[in-house]
């Protein structure tokens, strides 16, 4: 099945590509769950799909263009190349739909106010368990895994070589990266709540003292050494840190809700079917002829 939007055809492709992106696991829908679920998962990405489409007839309604600079220069910023070779015109016509739709967000919404002050203020007041944050520490960890029973010893030996260097005053980042099978980052995990990590981990982990470095310990992965970097209590955010994010998150709702608004009035007044894929073909190249 394909779409047709104002005369548009809309390739099933597209609508494939957003299922995917809806549910990176589901490469075909008879891995989703259910029949409820596989529908569900289809009408939003055919909402999603038709609301790109419409976003982008509307920015060359309003004659909207993006030149070809533009274009090469978000393609470099994703890939990182200069080379035209691995990018064909079905790629350089997606970067330029996806600028279009950005130019056109960006007229529709010009006038949504930012929030005031006051406005976050009362938001947060309004919200105060939104902001919640659970006890959290920053942790790095040297690890041996145990795949089988004969590699403990192995492993075991190994970390003790490492707790020699650490008692030694060598840098636990140093220690990591050449004793780990997880090197890189000096064995940063970064921040972490209770319940992110296996049980076994999180009762030795969230038990030391900031700097403080634990004894070898096991877990179903392996042998670990760890450490607390930093560590947060439990509590409410404060505003003023968290300010400027939620008065940005407060706008951006604004904006997509003027977007949502300009949507549903563009969805009553367009033409969208959903036809055969053989009849949208047709259809389009009697659109391209006329």
């Amino acid at each position: 099945m394909a779409l047709i939007v104002n005369g548009e055809y809309v390739n099933d492709s597209l609508l494939f590509d957003e299922l995917l992106r809806l549910e990176p696991a589901a490469s075909s829908m008879d891995e989703v769950t259910s029949r409820h679920e596989a529908e569900m998962l289809r009408h939003t990405a055919e909402q999603r799909v038709i609301h790109r489409v419409l976003l982008r007839q509307m920015a060359l309604q309003e004659g909207i263009q993006v030149p070809d600079a533009e274009v090469e220069s978000e393609r470099r910023r994703r890939w990182g190349s200069s080379s035209n070779a691995i990018c064909g015109t079905g790629v350089q016509q997606s970067f330029r739909d996806e600028l279009l739709i950005v130019r056109i967000c960006e007229k529709l919404t010009k006038h949504v106010p930012r929030p005031t002050r006051l406005e976050v203020d009362r938001f947060y007041q309004a919200n105060r368990e939104t902001f919640y944050r659970p006890e959290r520490v920053r942790a790095a960890h040297i690890i041996r895994n145990v795949d089988r029973p004969e590699a403990e010893s192995e492993a075991r030996a190994t970390l003790e070589a490492a707790e020699v260097e650490l008692a030694a005053g060598k840098p636990f980042a140093k220690v990591a990266n050449r004793y780990s099978d997880c090197r890189g980052a000096g064995g940063d995990l970064g921040w972490i709540a209770r319940g992110e990590m296996v049980d076994e981990f999180d009762e030795v982990v969230f038990a030391l003292k900031r700097g403080e470095r634990s004894p070898i310990f096991r877990t179903v992965f392996g042998l670990h050494i760890a450490t607390v970097l930093e560590r947060t209590s439990s509590g409410t955010q404060p505003l003023e840190e968290i300010r400027h994010s939620l008065a940005l998150s407060l706008f951006e709702s604004r904006r997509q809700n003027e977007i949502d608004r300009v949507l549903t009035h563009a969805m009553r007044q367009s033409q969208i079917q959903v036809v055969p894929e053989s009849d949208a073909i047709s259809a389009d190249a009697q659109g391209r002829e006329r």
